[in-house]
């Protein structure tokens, strides 16, 4: 085999064990050193295959942890109002999110993203989101703080959209939506455990009341291997 092949061997190895069920999503590989080992090679080559993988979206890196499976992605389309864990459960992935309250404040647009007048008092509400146990996404929220009082806890268990037509009698209307690659931010990053600079997806959402009257603005960090996007043209 030539020399510039090599790292071929180990893609593929990898991925046999994947395809049989010996590396199972979530599992974790192998360490470099026990894969230089097994293929007889050095680490340059085999952390060359395992980044191609990455890339492939077949796994992912946490910091000072190592290479894990990546799950089955969620399927995702987000022009649709989403309850996260009812159309995980749809798709036979576990699914379950965890909220932080940091009360309110007053929008800057620099910092809030579009929406609201600046100096809106909104509550601010940040959710980490995972699948199969892995942490797959972050999101920031910002909600009206006069119509919807006290909504941060209630949210703790139903989706923001249910819980906004079921306990304030509100139809939330998506007006704008933003959907948009990055490579993913410190902040991010690091509440993912995942490299800086990472690449991920990013998604905005300004929802409003029937009247246009804008009640959040939703920001969406998600890592680009847990997540595929699709929608349904009518």
């Amino acid at each position: 085999m030539e020399k510039e092949h090599f790292y071929q061997a180990v893609r593929q190895g990898v991925l046999e064990r994947i395809r049989s069920g010996a590396l199972r999503p979530g599992g974790k590989l192998p360490s470099e050193r026990e894969l230089c080992e097994a293929f007889s090679l050095n680490r340059n080559t085999v952390r060359h295959a395992l980044l191609l993988l990455q890339k492939e979206g077949e796994i992912f890196r946490l910091e000072r942890r190592g290479w894990y499976v990546s799950a089955r992605r969620l399927v995702y389309d987000p022009a649709r109002h989403v309850n996260f864990a009812r159309l995980a459960a749809a798709q036979g992935l576990a699914a379950h999110w965890t909220t932080t309250d940091n009360g309110v404040v007053a929008t800057d647009p620099a910092l809030h993203g579009e929406g609201f007048a600046p100096g809106t008092l909104v509550y601010e509400m940040e959710n980490d989101f995972f699948l199969g146990g892995q942490k797959v996404a972050y999101v920031v929220s910002h909600l009206h703080a006069a119509r919807l009082e006290d909504i941060v806890p209630r949210t703790a268990s139903r989706a923001l959209t249910q819980v906004v037509q079921e306990d304030y009698g509100i139809v939330l209307v998506q007006r704008n939506l933003l959907i948009r690659p990055v490579l993913l931010h410190r902040q991010v990053t690091d509440i993912l455990g995942i490299s800086l600079g990472s690449p991920g997806l990013y998604i905005r959402r300004v929802k409003t009341d029937e009247a246009g009257a804008v009640l959040s603005v939703e920001q969406e960090y998600w890592r680009y291997d847990a997540i595929e996007l699709r929608v349904d043209v009518e």
